[in-house]
């Protein structure tokens, strides 16, 4: 019984991992010519100004305190638009806070 489960796993090994490896990876590998080197994306900041110019900087110098500014920035400004349009929807008469049941 333990020798039929061993060649049953020993046959999904095969089917998973060395066919794929066979079939793909292996070709590539020998078409590759050298290793490629990492992408650095960069903003551009020409022709920028004011915060625009501010952010693009601050992307290309740190990503994490890009990254946490984003994350600070994007539900205050959702919050602030928001409320603008329950004001808006308000002033022309729409009711949503109270639901008809």
């Amino acid at each position: 019984m333990y020798t039929t489960h061993m060649k049953k796993l020993g046959l999904v090994v095969v089917r998973v991992i060395v066919l794929p490896y066979l079939l793909f990876w292996f070709p590539v590998s020998l078409f590759a010519a050298e290793k490629a080197q990492p992408l650095n994306f960069i903003a551009n900041t020409k022709g920028l100004s004011g915060i625009e110019l501010w952010y693009a900087n601050l992307y290309n110098s740190n990503r994490f305190y890009c990254a946490l500014v984003t994350i600070i920035v994007i539900p205050v400004v959702g919050f602030i638009l928001g409320t603008i349009a329950d004001f808006l929807i308000s002033k022309i008469g729409l009711d949503l806070k109270s639901r008809a049941k």
